[in-house]
């Protein structure tokens, strides 16, 4: 009796595959990804609003408009919040005064520090704007960020 429960506790849990579907936001990563974010950043609520961040993801209001053409993201859905998220993330562009600004890739969400289920989303990554910052997985994931 003991040994079947024995052997059932020695192998090892594999891991459970994250979630991939991305029918809601058509983002780089994962809606969930997102939406954990969110939760971990302001609560889920998407229309978060300071004197310094904006959103659901809670974007610092000057990273806000170097990437988007307002002030702030209220008024944005959840869907329009992303796609600038992803833009600061993954994407660089030319500002209409000539200055390039620079993608900050994945890393920079505060939440992400200490929380391997949002760190996950980007280290098991196939999308291609992804896996140039996926050299970062293997520092993350040992210092236990």
């Amino acid at each position: 009796m003991a040994l079947p429960l024995i052997l059932t506790l020695s192998i090892p849990a594999h891991n459970t595959p994250l979630p991939t579907s991305r029918a809601k936001y058509q983002a780089v990563l994962p809606d969930a990804y997102y939406d954990q974010l969110a939760t971990c950043e302001t609560g889920g609520n998407w229309a978060h609003s300071t004197k310094s961040y904006t959103g659901g993801l809670g974007i610092h209001r000057g990273t806000w408009r170097n990437w988007s053409d307002t002030p702030s993201a209220t008024g944005k859905t959840p869907k329009q919040q992303i796609q600038v998220a992803d833009a600061i993330a993954f994407k660089s562009h030319i500002n209409p005064d000539g200055r390039k600004v620079w993608r900050v890739g994945p890393w920079g969400w505060g939440c992400l520090k200490g929380q391997k289920h949002l760190q996950d989303f980007i280290c098991q990554s196939r999308h291609t704007l992804v896996v140039r910052w996926k050299r970062n997985c293997g520092k993350v994931h040992k210092n236990g960020n």
